[in-house]
């Protein structure tokens, strides 16, 4: 599938032109394919929804930081999730503020050709900076953050967006819980969201069997140890997916 963007008006106090997403009649991209609402990709990302709709929607004087197909209905496309993911996973870092991402991504979208540069391009960290590797483009200047040990903290979120030979994503291993955020070396990939299984709903890494179902199974009455049974997996995976299941109805 082709692309095609058009421009909208900047915003006030923005040099950051947003666009529109146009996706070809003649074929689709399942990775640009408009599938989540604000409210699940909130729930799948673990962060708030205030925080998803500033960031996918923006407000007078900050433009949104994520192109979306449309915006009748609003949705979100999994390149979308990708980059809301990587959002979350740089201000999580002690002392990069929001507004100094903002600053840096609306300068990378308006440079580079993608409309999805966070989820197009692999960042890559030299010391204190955030790069896009093999670009050199530095994004974030994080030497003033007193974060000696930004690398260790970054690289865990950034590898759980696996991606192909050009850069591009293609799978999202969220985490299930926000405990797993704290500390993320050691969360498992339990769950993936892959846009080519399952029409891109989260479901167990290497099967389509979706956290959705799981939970159906569950509230019928199925117990976590008849689930592992049934499926062939480790009662830890069965827990990760209904804890991401209730998480999202806790939302």
């Amino acid at each position: 599938m082709q692309s095609r963007a058009r421009t909208v008006p900047t915003l006030p106090k923005s040099g950051f032109r947003y666009t529109f997403s146009s996706m070809s009649r003649d074929g689709f991209n399942p990775l640009e394919i408009p599938n989540y609402t604000i409210d699940e990709a909130a729930r799948y990302l673990l962060v708030p929804v205030s925080t998803i709709r500033y960031w996918t929607i923006g407000e007078a004087g900050a433009a949104p930081l994520t192109t979306t197909f449309s915006r009748r209905p609003l949705l979100l496309s999994f390149k979308n999730l990708v980059e809301l993911y990587v959002l979350e996973s740089l201000r999580e870092i002690h002392d990069v503020g929001l507004p100094r991402i903002r600053r840096s991504v609306e300068e990378l979208r308006i440079e580079k050709p993608s409309k999805y540069p966070l989820a197009d391009y692999h960042l890559a960290t030299r010391g204190r900076r955030i790069y896009l590797e093999g670009e050199g483009d530095e994004l974030i200047n994080l030497t003033a953050s007193g974060q000696h040990a930004f690398k260790a903290i970054l690289d865990p979120f950034l590898k759980r967006v696996e991606r192909n030979a050009e850069g591009i994503a293609e799978r999202l291993f969220p985490f299930t819980s926000r405990a797993q955020m704290q500390n993320p070396e050691r969360a498992p990939r339990t769950i993936v969201i892959d846009p080519n299984v399952a029409f891109g709903m989260p479901v167990l890494a290497n099967s389509r069997i979706s956290t959705a179902f799981l939970m159906s199974r569950k509230k019928g009455g199925a117990s976590i140890s008849k689930l592992a049974s049934d499926y062939g997996r480790p009662e830890e995976e069965i827990e990760a997916a209904i804890s991401l299941e209730e998480a999202k109805a806790a939302a």
